[in-house]
């Protein structure tokens, strides 16, 4: 009886009414998960200190690794209190670094059985009976009830009629105040974007007038209808949206348009119809269309071209958007990074009237992106933010967030709180070549083949200093499918004004061929292996946009080939028609063969300057094996002042 009163009493009057003397005694055999309340709290740190210390005695771990108990022996009677206790807050990934730590130091471990709760088995049993005869009933009529009220017309299905009813549309005016409640309560504004300061103006002049409406149109400016935020993907587009209608004195009604998209004809059309309607009974509105070219594709460009239903959805978009209805005080806001799709009586003024381009960040822009995705991180004083917003030319907002995260991830690995700067390299590698394996399986022959391989692409580029930096050269194999890599990038002279002169774009091919010519040189014509195949593409792909797109033929001087874009363009029916009779055989086979001359020149010359440099080539290749990774200012320095020019011709005309 005195047992059971044990057991009953933490539920029935508190953990405070059991004294210490009480339970001396029990703790040996009683599951110390009874008394987690009580039992003091400690930090890992602190037990891990503790363990290596010898002064805990025994360890218990709850069945979920997620909590731990530790036991001191703290008078060496072999009796314990709840002063002998403390409890952590673990992981199934922490507890097995506690383990490591008490098997080193002979802490007996052990996994407690769930404590169970004689109160709670009961209440559980009856809800047991309860779910399985009440609930499904409950459900049957909730299904029966619905589906009666649809047979009785309680849904109305019209193309004119709010889609579903009131209480189902997702255009009610529910979702417009929860929409604007989830913004403010997630903080977002104007400063949460950083980039460039004109588009920062732009979006500060939007709200401006759509809180001073008077003030504009007492000096004659008419407010603008429509607002289009176009640029690459993970710019800040949809943020600098939200922020927008965060900071404007209006509702605020979200959709993408996907959610138009329907399978019968005339559905999205209605709900076009019923979302202006309820934005014009809510004045002052905005409303945010997110991917716009999902049904703003220009029209007729399909192989079908008759009655489809996402251009009817978009006929209706630009009637609603400047048609015979009144849109005072309406302002549409739309997302896409396809401005190039999009329908061009979409784009006119007067639909929208302002269109804002959100470019990739320059290094300055970076730079502020970085310290807002840092603002609530505590990072090393070695971590130089200017180096990594020099390195990350060319990455959006979204993908610098994700390097923090990761650099952050990989401290956490390491038990710390604060990034270092090798958490920033290795982040900046992973998001650049992918996972690096750890075990390396290949054998010496592979790697030394490895080795020149990477070694040709090395060299090239530090050959070419006044265009190319080097950064980093490595043999680890990836799970991308790279046996190694060469990280190496321009100046940020030429990044920043994309000014890429005829020489610089053909020294760039010769780099990427740097790798199948030291094949050549070490190991002959017939045995290069197939670890160019993509240097192949990039290297013929650089070729043709310099024929046909930026006019750097001999032949071809002034010539632009449209089906260089096929990549960018989406229509079919575009595609169909102009593939074929647009351009002679004779371009055609000029095209070609000026592509093909340029590679082949490019190949020649990367043969010619590692034939020439083979043993400086072969000595810094045997270092790579032993380091596995080398750093490019390493090899910069090494062929420092002057290497050798193309003397002797490898390849004889």
């Amino acid at each position: 009886m005195r047992l059971l009163y044990l057991l009953l009493l933490p539920y029935t009057f508190g953990f405070r009414a059991i004294t210490t003397n009480t339970i001396k005694t029990s703790l040996n055999s009683i599951n110390p998960m009874q008394y987690k309340s009580i039992i003091q709290q400690k930090s890992l740190g602190k037990l891990i200190t503790d363990i290596d210390n010898k002064d805990v005695e025994k360890i218990f771990f709850t069945n979920d690794l997620k909590t731990s108990y530790a036991r001191y022996d703290v008078n060496g009677d072999g009796e314990y209190d709840l002063e002998d206790y403390s409890v952590v807050t673990t992981d199934p990934y922490i507890a097995n670094v506690v383990i490591e730590h008490a098997n080193k130091n002979k802490v007996e471990t052990t996994i407690l059985e769930p404590y169970v709760n004689p109160i709670q088995s009961v209440i559980s049993s009856v809800y047991g009976v309860f779910d399985a005869i009440f609930v499904p009933t409950i459900i049957f009529i909730v299904i029966r009830s619905i589906f009666l009220s649809i047979t009785r017309g309680n849904m109305p299905m019209g193309p004119n009629s709010n889609i579903g009813g009131n209480n189902f549309s997702p255009f009610n005016s529910k979702m417009k105040n929860d929409d604007k409640l989830n913004m403010i309560k997630a903080n977002i504004s104007l400063s949460s974007w950083a980039g460039s300061p004109e588009i920062f103006q732009e979006c500060t002049e939007i709200v401006s007038y759509l809180n001073n409406r008077t003030l504009y149109e007492a000096a004659g400016a008419d407010i603008t209808k429509g607002i289009l935020l176009e640029g690459p993907p993970g710019t800040g587009k949809t943020l600098l949206a939200k922020a927008i209608a965060s900071e404007c004195d209006a509702n605020f009604i979200s959709v993408a348009s996907s959610e138009f998209v329907e399978l019968f004809v005339g559905m999205g059309a209605a709900k076009v119809r019923s979302l202006f309607a309820k934005a014009r009974e809510n004045t002052p509105c905005i409303i945010f269309i997110d991917e716009i070219d999902a049904v703003g594709k220009q029209r007729g460009t399909g192989v079908n071209v008759g009655n489809d239903e996402r251009e009817q959805t978009l006929n209706q978009i630009l009637a609603e958007m400047d048609g015979f209805a009144q849109n005072d005080n309406v302002l549409i806001i739309a997302a896409t990074n396809r401005r190039d799709v999009l329908d061009n009586a979409l784009l006119r003024p007067g639909r929208f009237d302002r269109i804002i381009n959100v470019p990739l960040p320059d290094t300055e822009s970076r730079k502020a992106i970085l310290n807002v995705h840092l603002q609530n991180k505590t990072i090393d004083e070695s971590v130089d933010l200017d180096k990594y917003a020099e390195l990350t030319s060319g990455y959006s907002g979204a993908e610098l967030k994700n390097l923090i995260n990761e650099a952050a991830i990989f401290a956490v690995r390491q038990m710390k709180t604060v990034i270092s700067d090798k958490n920033m390299q290795d982040s900046l590698e992973k998001l650049t070549v992918g996972i690096i394996k750890q075990n390396d399986t290949r054998s010496e022959e592979s790697i030394l083949r490895v080795a020149h391989h990477e070694m040709g692409h090395a060299f090239l580029a530090a050959s070419f200093s006044e265009y190319f930096n080097l950064k980093k050269i490595s043999i680890q194999s990836t799970y991308n499918g790279a046996g190694g890599y060469t990280i190496f990038g321009e100046h940020s002279n030429i990044t920043e004004s994309g000014l890429y002169t005829k020489d610089m774009l053909k020294k760039r091919i010769v780099v990427a061929l740097g790798g199948k010519a030291a094949e050549y040189v070490f190991y002959g014509d017939k045995h290069i292996s197939l670890g160019a195949s993509q240097d192949l593409k990039q290297a013929n792909s650089i070729a043709k946009q310099m024929i046909g797109t930026y006019g750097m033929g001999e032949t071809l001087k002034t010539f632009y080939n449209e089906n260089t874009d096929n990549g960018r363009t989406p229509f079919l029916g575009r595609s169909l028609a102009t593939s074929d009779g647009v351009y002679s055989e004779y371009i055609k086979e000029t095209f070609d063969n000026e592509v093909r001359q340029i590679v082949d020149e490019a190949y020649k010359e990367a043969v010619n300057i590692i034939h020439n440099n083979q043993i400086k080539i072969n000595v810094l290749s045997n270092i790579l094996i032993n380091t596995r990774n080398m750093d490019g200012s390493f090899l910069t320095e090494y062929i420092t002042p002057k290497i050798v020019d193309e003397k002797n011709d490898l390849f004889e005309e």
